[in-house]
């Protein structure tokens, strides 16, 4: 019997673990954010990496949305066929948002309107400044607040893999 329990609390933690704080979509602010395909993890080149987001307003009514990037607490999610040295929660990448109007434009905050019951795609680029130590994970969140919202919005978590140029 106490085996039977250890095993199913073992079970439990495991289930909770893997799910909890690693969610790759996040509601808030009459908004729903997400990764395309689940793809919150990515490996930086000489070129970094771009991150495709989707933002949906849950709402009836257009909204304007401003979208950011910040710091997490919570450690990166890594894949596991990458080997890194460590993991680095405050992240020394440059973040930039890409406004879907303008993707050649890099910033550290857009804003854009959704309309309502809508989704917008936009990207997220990072890249990886000189100096970063190789071999690494970093994490991030993108958050998206609408206009009037006391709430912190809604947020993803992206991780990414700072590889060797030289072994690329």
């Amino acid at each position: 019997m106490r085996k039977t329990i250890t095993l199913f609390i073992c079970f439990l933690s495991f289930l909770l673990g893997n799910n909890l704080g690693y969610s790759q979509s996040s509601t808030g602010c009459n908004a729903e954010l997400s990764v395309e395909k689940n793809r919150s993890m990515k490996s930086t080149g000489k070129n970094g990496a771009f991150f495709t987001l989707e933002l949906k307003n849950t709402s009836n009514s257009s909204k304007s949305y401003t979208v950011t990037s910040g710091k997490t607490k919570q450690p990166c999610k890594k894949s596991n066929n990458l080997i890194s040295k460590s993991t680095n929660t405050k992240t020394g990448l440059n973040v930039f948002i890409l406004s879907p109007s303008d993707i050649k434009s890099k910033s550290e905050k857009v804003t854009f309107s959704v309309n309502g019951g809508s989704t917008q795609k936009f990207y997220v680029k990072v890249e990886v400044p000189e100096g970063t130590p190789y071999d690494t994970w970093s994490c991030f969140k993108i958050i998206a607040k609408s206009d009037n919202c006391s709430s912190n919005g809604a947020e993803t978590i992206l991780s990414a893999y700072v590889t060797n140029p030289t072994e690329e």
